[in-house]
């Protein structure tokens, strides 16, 4: 017998020794610990997807910032004789 029929055979057997209503709350608590983790990542992407959105708009209001102040020395460039 090889080793992984060995441990198949003790994962199995350990399995078979609890009882259904314990395997089904093991099962249950696992879903519940899934969705909890689940609804963790949703709320992760959320903020990363917050935080992305808040450094484009600080990056944008200084490249407009940038920008004005090129507009306004051109301007004042093409105004002197």
């Amino acid at each position: 017998m090889s080793n992984e029929e060995k441990h198949s055979d003790k994962v199995s057997h350990v399995i078979l020794q609890k009882p259904l209503p314990e395997i089904l709350d093991d099962i249950g608590i696992s879903i519940q610990e899934s969705e909890a983790a689940a609804a963790d990542a949703r709320k992760a992407a959320e903020e990363a997807r917050w935080a992305g959105e808040s450094a484009a708009d600080a990056v944008m209001k200084k490249i407009r910032g940038l920008l004005l102040r090129m507009a306004d020395d051109i301007t004042k460039e093409l105004k002197q004789p």
